[in-house]
């Protein structure tokens, strides 16, 4: 979902924002800008833009993954 407009391959860079490849990933998981743009938290920004929330499950497995470290796997 995130790479239609985040991604190096793609050329899309929207919001200068890049989260193809773990280590630019790894930025906004240790922000928490992943997660609160995902959650469509207040003070970030609503991610997908112009779209519905992601699923709950979807939001979890992150939210998970995360919680289990992020791990580059």
């Amino acid at each position: 979902n995130c790479y239609i407009c985040h991604s190096i391959v793609q050329g899309i860079y929207n919001g200068n924002v890049i989260l193809e490849g773990y280590d630019n990933l790894r930025v906004y998981v240790d922000n928490g800008k992943l997660l609160g743009s995902m959650k469509h938290a207040s003070g970030f920004e609503p991610m997908p833009q112009n779209a519905p929330k992601l699923g709950d499950c979807d939001i979890a497995k992150t939210e998970q993954w995360i919680l289990d470290g992020a791990l580059n796997n």
